[in-house]
């Protein structure tokens, strides 16, 4: 739905991530799939998230997903926490990957998953995921400082 700001006078749109507003000029997220972009043996996937959104489950309150977003790109990753009740195989699912990557890179525990969310909030962290043939995919956390 557009709506007009009246102090400046600029076609806004509401965003459905974080319920703002942002300007019409700024291009939508694109949603990145891990697997599509990092299919094949070397494919390798870099994102430097500048915030993330954590998504929780509206009957149990359980974390869901999390969602980091590079504003830079336009880019946004959603990782799950769980497997999908009918998923075909039962895989570690990369919102677990992530939060291994982080401890490697902490060399820490993640205590809850509002810490990995806060992590990616509060530091300049680049996140980069490399296919390492029959090993799958590396899922490895860096900070920029």
């Amino acid at each position: 739905m557009d709506v007009k700001n009246m102090d400046k006078k600029t076609e806004t749109k509401q965003t459905s991530l974080f319920g703002g507003f942002v300007e019409d000029e700024q291009p939508p997220l694109e949603f990145v799939k891990v697997y599509e972009e990092v299919a094949s043996e070397g494919d390798q996937f870099t994102l430097a998230p500048t915030t993330s959104k954590l998504k929780r489950d509206t009957e149990t309150d359980e974390p869901m997903c999390l969602t980091l977003i590079d504003s830079n790109k336009n880019q946004a990753l959603t990782v799950w926490f769980a497997n999908h009740p009918s998923a075909k195989y039962k895989s570690t699912p990369d919102g677990v990957r992530l939060g291994r990557a982080v401890e490697r890179c902490l060399r820490i525990g993640i205590a809850d998953i509002e810490d990995l969310e806060a992590f990616f909030q509060e530091n300049d962290a680049t996140l980069n995921i490399t296919h390492n043939g029959e090993k799958g995919r590396l899922w490895t956390v860096s900070t920029n400082a």
